[in-house]
């Protein structure tokens, strides 16, 4: 995965978090926490990937076991965030579990306009 991508996901999230910390700081926690948890699981994801790709032999075992760890991790901060309001707040964890996709998208429609 592209380290630019990741830097760009971090710089919009601290962005985000600073702009939301004096509206409500809860929102703020949620979207690093979510942000650092997002792009974690696209490391996970693109470790797994890398590591079924470069093998001969097809190893659909550890590709499921990656996608049971990352969906476990996901569901497990979305539990944080839903039992400690007085914490995080789920629109700023959803806003920063959407933030890596959103970077990626951008840099994928840089490139192609860069392509074409």
């Amino acid at each position: 995965m592209n380290l630019k991508i990741y830097k760009l996901t971090m710089i919009i999230s601290l962005v985000i978090s600073m702009a939301t910390f004096f509206i409500d700081y809860r929102i703020s926690l949620g979207v690093l926490l979510a942000s650092v948890f997002s792009l974690f699981n696209m490391f996970l994801l693109s470790m797994s990937m890398k590591s079924v790709m470069d093998s001969d032999v097809p190893n659909t075992s550890l590709l499921m076991g990656a996608n049971i760890i990352r969906f476990t991790l996901l569901g497990l901060l979305i539990f944080v965030a839903i039992k400690n309001p007085q914490l995080f707040n789920i629109v700023g964890v959803t806003i920063g579990l959407t933030l890596f996709l959103l970077a990626l998208l951008y840099d994928a429609i840089k490139t192609k306009r860069r392509v074409e």
